[in-house]
């Protein structure tokens, strides 16, 4: 039996994308909210904790191994490692800086991704097209990197955009080792255990270095920390499995460009942020930027793929997930998806 070809996606399924983007931006805005409750390793502990067991049922629904096979925990355990770095990390620069410029610098995470897949995946490289794409992107970032965010809602500006952009390179780094692990080990395995493996990372750094609450667990506080955990976690994960079981990832992921535009809207609107010139411009380079490189990648998804499919055996259920949604992920747009 033959594998099918990338299914055009439906209106149903475009518009299950779009709110997977406007869900992934709210989730930054989300975190800048608990984190007024919450100091940023407790808030990813919590998040991480609540959020495992709805991988474990999603997974156990869907027949998947989750025992680490031999040769497996090791590299597996350095992606949670990974995986908890880049979250403290992006926690610490929402605590820092506005949700708005956040929400932009990191989505700079496909530049990065992009540029080290042309380095370490065989035969991804980089054409005109792409390097257009990041080139404007790129743009967008720098514009919002020496920008000024409103001073009442960061604290720390400078050490916030510059973390922010950091960690934009730490989610590309971990997209790419991500991307290989699931060359040869099942998807839903390595993202169950890239949380679970992050869980003593967060509860070591949170005991020795933070209180564990540094205001009052308010209501918002509580179902922005809710949302980001059962929402993000559970919800916008299994959608975007859903969705990868039928429609290509490449031509799914370009319906998720509007990510940091949704990012800031929300911001504007939940925080009463400024929108200030440099941001405008910033999160429209980023975002078309990021629409140009997956125009391509969808180009190229739709050409070759009857040469990978000819005589081909279709994969079990679980495989659809494998390749794509790390590069449309939350945390590559809107900062990892299933996690962030």
């Amino acid at each position: 039996m033959h594998a099918r070809a990338p299914q055009k996606p439906g209106t149903a399924a475009i518009a299950t994308a779009l709110l997977l983007s406007a869900m992934w931006g709210l989730n930054i805005v989300g975190i800048k909210v608990a984190l007024s409750a919450f100091p940023p390793a407790w808030n990813a502990f919590w998040r991480a904790l609540l959020g495992w067991p709805v991988l474990w049922a999603w997974a156990r629904h869907g027949g998947v191994r989750l025992k680490p096979l031999p040769g497996e925990t090791r590299p597996l355990a350095m992606l949670g490692v990974f995986f908890a770095i880049q979250i403290i990390m992006l926690n610490l620069s929402l605590d820092w800086t506005t949700a708005g410029f956040a929400s932009v610098l990191l989505n700079a995470a496909p530049v990065f991704i992009n540029t080290f897949a042309h380095f370490y995946v065989p035969g991804d490289r980089l054409s005109g097209q792409r390097l257009a794409g990041l080139a404007m992107a790129f743009g967008g970032v720098a514009i919002v990197f020496l920008g000024q965010p409103d001073p009442s809602l960061a604290p720390r500006p400078i050490l916030g955009n510059a973390l922010a952009f950091v960690t934009a390179a730490v989610i590309g780094g971990r997209m790419v080792y991500t991307q290989r692990l699931v060359q040869r080990m099942d998807s839903m395995r390595v993202i169950f255990w890239q949380v679970g493996f992050s869980l003593p990372v967060f509860l070591l750094f949170a005991a020795i270095f933070e209180p564990l609450m540094v205001g009052p667990l308010t209501l918002w506080p509580f179902v922005s920390w809710m949302y980001c955990s059962f929402g993000v976690v559970g919800i916008a994960f299994v959608l975007w499995i859903r969705l990868l079981e039928k429609n290509s990832p490449a031509l799914l992921s370009v319906f998720v460009f509007p990510t940091p535009i949704f990012g800031v809207a929300f911001s504007a609107l939940i925080y009463s942020e400024a929108l200030p010139v440099e941001l405008i411009i910033g999160v429209l380079c980023v975002a078309f930027g990021i629409l140009i490189v997956m125009l391509e990648k969808r180009r190229q998804a739709i050409e070759s793929f009857p040469e990978r499919t000819a005589g081909t055996a279709r994969p079990e259920r679980s495989q659809p997930a494998r390749e794509p949604q790390y590069r449309g992920e939350p945390e590559t747009v809107g900062a990892s998806r299933a996690g962030d």
